[in-house]
């Protein structure tokens, strides 16, 4: 029996497997829900009050962030770009969601500043894929 010579790959070695990025995506949505629908006098919400950024500013990185974690995870990318505009509808319903939460409020604005960093993520999805083809073909 001879013993098996590791040989190097040509295709470039990702990080974290499917099923990680999976993983952190739901993870990521997860905290989305939560931190939208905690009362505005937990300590929670209260900490991130105090951060020194703008609150418009969260909203477009964490939804630009949830955008391009499906293109991250998902292969086809009809499939991804139809998960990433789910988030507009999941920003849309929290939104909603809001008005029944003791001290949070109902914004229009909101809605659309998440929408813009869904549309965002989805436009890095699709550059990235054809930048490093590659990378989100493998």
């Amino acid at each position: 029996m001879r013993p098996e010579i590791a040989v190097p790959s040509s295709r470039p070695v990702i990080p974290m497997s499917s099923r990680l990025l999976y993983l952190l995506w739901l993870l990521s949505i997860l905290l989305v829900i939560t931190g939208s629908l905690l009362p505005a006098s937990s300590p929670v919400i209260r900490a991130v009050g105090r951060l020194p950024v703008n609150q418009k500013v969260l909203h477009f990185c964490g939804y630009t962030w949830l955008a391009i974690l499906a293109f991250l995870t998902i292969k086809r990318r009809s499939l991804a770009v139809m998960l990433a505009l789910s988030m507009i509808l999941l920003g849309v319903a929290l939104e909603f969601g809001q008005k029944l939460v003791p001290g949070r409020a109902f914004e229009i604005r909101d809605m659309f500043i998440n929408g813009f960093g869904v549309l965002t993520g989805i436009v890095i999805g699709i550059l990235s894929r054809r930048l490093l083809p590659a990378v989100s073909n493998s």
